[in-house]
């Protein structure tokens, strides 16, 4: 039940950032491009911390993975907030 709720909450997260960051990028021109660049800031952000995961279990750190994973999060909530600027409330939500 738990796994399946936060799969459910977390699609609903990723289409909501996904929706906004696309929109944001299509105002600033991105093209075609605008519909894979949330999907690659998201992909990434897995990636980077599935790897620094596996990393770690092995015991060979590597923490530059887990800050820039950090820093793509940032960029989302960023790219987020911007969408909705300058509604306080929405760039709240």
């Amino acid at each position: 039940m738990v796994t399946c709720g936060a799969v459910i909450i977390a699609g609903i997260g990723f289409a909501g950032s996904y929706a906004a960051i696309r929109e944001l990028a299509l105002k600033k021109g991105f093209g075609t491009f605008a519909y894979v660049f949330p999907i690659g800031i998201d992909a990434g952000i897995c990636v980077l911390l599935a790897l620094d995961l596996l990393l770690t279990w092995i015991r060979i750190p590597l923490p530059l993975l887990r800050q820039t994973a950090w820093m793509l999060t940032v960029a989302t909530i960023a790219f987020n907030g911007a969408a909705a600027w300058p509604d306080p409330l929405g760039v709240g939500m």
